[in-house]
């Protein structure tokens, strides 16, 4: 399971405590330990039938034995292959065509050679034509032929095909992420979308995912 940041310059290795954010625990105190049953009860107890014992033995041991189930999916189970992708020299005006005619919200940009180097949303393209930026200030109105390369994301943050879902869950949530590109040596090999996540679950029922 590894995350990396594509950009025009290749990728780098990104390490996951640089992504989420630490798990806030408050600092515990010792607590006085709880009083024991009284000495009648511990008496009644020690003359229990040895048939009982033995049948909550054996629970346990039931229990112990149950099969092991795979507690989450991972992204390569999930993702969605093959990406519609751009090239950098295409328009605002053709992301909009791709976003509208298959019905998807990001679009990966590539290189000629299939290296990833950048994201472009659907949300960035109308911002960028309203001429409003993301703190919502009003600017000039933007041509529709401008290119991807000046419009897009990056570099982009990345995850291999044998991430854990439930750590891209959490990376949508916390980092606000729409859509994460699986990549293999810097190829892109699939993408994976909120929509995607919530499937899984729908599909497979994996409520331990959350976990």
């Amino acid at each position: 399971m590894t995350f990396y940041v594509q950009g025009l310059n290749g990728h780098e290795r990104m390490p996951q405590g640089e992504i989420f954010k630490d798990a806030a625990v408050e600092k515990t105190e010792a607590v006085a330990p709880a009083p024991t049953v009284d000495e009648e009860e511990r008496h009644r107890r020690g003359q229990e039938k040895p048939d009982q014992k033995q049948a909550v033995a054996q629970a346990y041991q039931s229990v112990k034995q149950l099969p092991q189930t795979e507690p989450a999916l991972l992204a390569e189970q999930i993702m969605s292959s093959p990406v519609v992708t751009l090239p950098p020299q295409a328009t605002a005006d053709e992301a909009l065509t791709l976003f509208r005619t298959r019905e998807i919200h990001h679009l990966p940009v590539v290189s000629p050679t299939g290296q990833l180097i950048g994201i472009v949303s659907d949300r960035d393209i109308l911002r960028h034509l309203s001429g409003v930026t993301e703190d919502y200030q009003q600017q000039t109105q933007r041509s529709r032929n401008e290119p991807l390369d000046q419009l897009m994301r990056s570099p982009v943050l990345t995850a291999s095909r044998d991430t854990d879902v439930r750590y891209i869950a959490r990376l949508f949530v916390e980092q606000r992420v729409g859509a994460l590109p699986i990549v293999t040596d810097g190829e892109l090999q699939g993408i994976i979308a909120r929509c995607d996540v919530l499937g899984a679950v729908m599909r497979h029922f994996v409520l331990e995912l959350w976990a």
